[in-house]
C-alpha cells in the first residue's frame, strides 16, 4: 500500500511537527487548524523569548481547549508548573469548538491577558462570535492568576478589524499577535496598541508562513 504523501512530515519545529495536509492549508482559502496555529505561536516564543527572564507566554491551541472545558479548580494541574503569573503577557488561541479531547470547531479569536492592565483584551475578526466563550474564559483565568476578589480586573471585547469571509478567523489571530506582542514588548501593556495595519497584514500572511516553513526547515532539529 502506498503511504499517505499527506501524512509526510514536513517541519519539525520545537513541539510543533508539520505535516503535507497542514501546510496545504495556508495555500488556498482553506480554514487554519490547530497545528499551524500551534506552530506560529511556538515561533513566537522562540523569537521573542530568547533570555531566560521570559515576558510573554504563548499557550498552545490543545492547552486552552484543555483550560476551557476544565472545571477552573482543577487549572493548576495545568498551570502550576508554567508558572504563567510572571509574565507579561498571555496569548490564548480559543476556538469555539466544545470537545475537551478533539480538534475541531468553526472559528478562532485571540484571548490575551495583561498584568499590568489586569485585563483580558478579546480580539475576534467576527465580532460576537465567541464574546459568550471568551469572557467565561477570561473570568476563569483572572480569577486564577490574580485573587478571585481583585476588583479592578476587566474582560474587553476590542472593536478590532473584521474578516470578510468564512475561513480568515486563523489568520487574524496570528496577525493580533504579531502586532499585540510587538506593542507589548515596547510598552508592557496592551491598551493603547494601534490595530489599523491587521486587516492589510492578512493578505499577506499565508505567504509569509509558506516562506518562513521552509526558511526553518534546515533547522528543523531544533529543540527547546
Amino acid at each position: 500500500m502506498a503511504k499517505n504523501s499527506s501524512n509526510s512530515i514536513v517541519l519539525n519545529y520545537y513541539d510543533c511537527l508539520l505535516r503535507t495536509s497542514d501546510v496545504a492549508l495556508l495555500q488556498g482559502s482553506h480554514w487554519l487548524n490547530d497545528v499551524i496555529i500551534g506552530f506560529y505561536f511556538e515561533y513566537l516564543d522562540a523569537t521573542w523569548n530568547k533570555n531566560e527572564e521570559k515576558e510573554l507566554y504563548f499557550v498552545s491551541p490543545e492547552c486552552t481547549q484543555l483550560l476551557k472545558m476544565t472545571d477552573p479548580s482543577q487549572y493548576s494541574i495545568f498551570l502550576d508548573s508554567m508558572n504563567i503569573p510572571k509574565y507579561k503577557c498571555i496569548f490564548f488561541p480559543l476556538n469555539n469548538c466544545d470537545k475537551k479531547d478533539a480538534a475541531g470547531g468553526s472559528h478562532w479569536s485571540l484571548l490575551v491577558f495583561c498584568k499590568q492592565d489586569k485585563t483580558c483584551y478579546h480580539f475576534d475578526s467576527s465580532k460576537g462570535y465567541n464574546s459568550n466563550i471568551a469572557s467565561k474564559f477570561a473570568e476563569n483565568i483572572m480569577n486564577w492568576i490574580l485573587d478571585k476578589n481583585e476588583p479592578n480586573k476587566k474582560f474587553v471585547d476590542i472593536d478590532s478589524p473584521q474578516q470578510d469571509n468564512g475561513y480568515d478567523c486563523g489568520v487574524y489571530v496570528l496577525c493580533f499577535a504579531d502586532v499585540i506582542t510587538k506593542y507589548v514588548m515596547k510598552t508592557g501593556k496592551v491598551d493603547g496598541c494601534d490595530y489599523s495595519q491587521v486587516k492589510k497584514s492578512t493578505y499577506t500572511k499565508r505567504t509569509e508562513l509558506l516562506n518562513l516553513i521552509n526558511d526553518l526547515k534546515p533547522k528543523s532539529n531544533s529543540t527547546k
